[in-house]
């Protein structure tokens, strides 16, 4: 029977990158919002309802527990295929007797063939009678060695193939933390209140490189403003990420003397003339 990870498996990882993550929610209440809720799903697959950076945070959560939860059912899966190929069991006589003491039952026989039978020694079987039946008893041994083997060489193909399916696992395991580490979502700005993937992030440094501009800057205005108003961002990549659009225009425009959009003045002129809650 396939194995569910929601209620077959025990337990869920929780990984060290995330503590940034708790680090950034407002209050202990979030906090243990987000706990509970990462149990109920880990455990159950519901999915309860959050909003604002605890929603963000689950959801960036829930998609690291799914991936792990598959990975476990595919290894159950290969771990039953693979204990339906052991060994096969003990051969016996048909007094019930296991080959050994079958073995021996046969060697006192023919020790006891080999003896006289009188007291005067006239009833000695043939010596060629003997030395066949010795011949026939190593031939059987041998042949029961042979069986030893193959049954050694089955279970060296079996942990091989174990061995096989592990370093698959792993190598699956590897690449999904990979590309975990790009989408894990990280706290930034003086306040710990802008919440960007690394992906974003490299994303917006690279543009802002590329024009002469302070990602930082961006960030720090932001998260100023977003503390000083007592609110919340759930989208500031797309905040960002129009404002260095615009300033970007501006600087190609701009005269030498010109002061650039990345002002504080400018900000504040953004603040009173746009309405970020479109944005929030």
């Amino acid at each position: 029977m396939a194995k569910n990870f929601h209620t077959d498996n025990k337990a869920f990882m929780l990984y060290k990158d995330w503590e940034d993550i708790f680090q950034a929610l407002d209050s202990r209440e979030e906090i243990g919002e987000l706990v509970m809720a990462l149990f109920a799903y880990a455990k159950r697959g519901e999915t309860p309802k959050l909003s604002g950076g605890t929603k963000i945070a689950f959801l960036m959560m829930r998609a690291a527990i799914e991936r792990d939860g598959i990975a476990w059912e595919e290894m159950c899966a290969q771990r039953s295929e693979c204990g339906k190929k052991g060994g096969r069991p003990k051969k016996s006589d048909e007094s019930g007797n296991t080959d050994e003491k079958a073995e021996q039952t046969a060697a006192s026989a023919d020790n006891a063939e080999e003896k006289p039978q009188g007291i005067n020694g006239t009833a000695e079987k043939p010596k060629a009678f003997s030395q066949t039946k010795r011949f026939s008893e190593k031939a059987k041994k041998a042949d029961k060695d042979i069986d030893i083997d193959k049954d050694k060489d089955t279970d060296i193909d079996i942990d091989t193939d174990k061995d096989k399916d592990k370093d698959k696992a792993i190598d699956k395991e590897k690449k999904k933390d990979a590309g975990t580490a790009e989408s894990v979502v990280r706290s930034f700005g003086t306040h710990k209140n802008i919440m960007l993937t690394s992906e974003q992030y490299n994303e917006l440094e690279s543009r802002c490189r590329s024009v002469g501009l302070s990602l930082e800057s961006y960030i720090s205005k932001l998260s100023q403003w977003l503390f000083t108003k007592g609110r919340h961002c759930t989208d500031p990549y797309r905040i960002i990420s129009g404002w260095l659009d615009n300033d970007s225009k501006r600087k190609t425009a701009a005269k030498p003397k010109e002061k650039q959009g990345c002002d504080l003045s400018w900000y504040d002129d953004f603040a009173m003339n746009v309405d970020l809650s479109k944005f929030l």
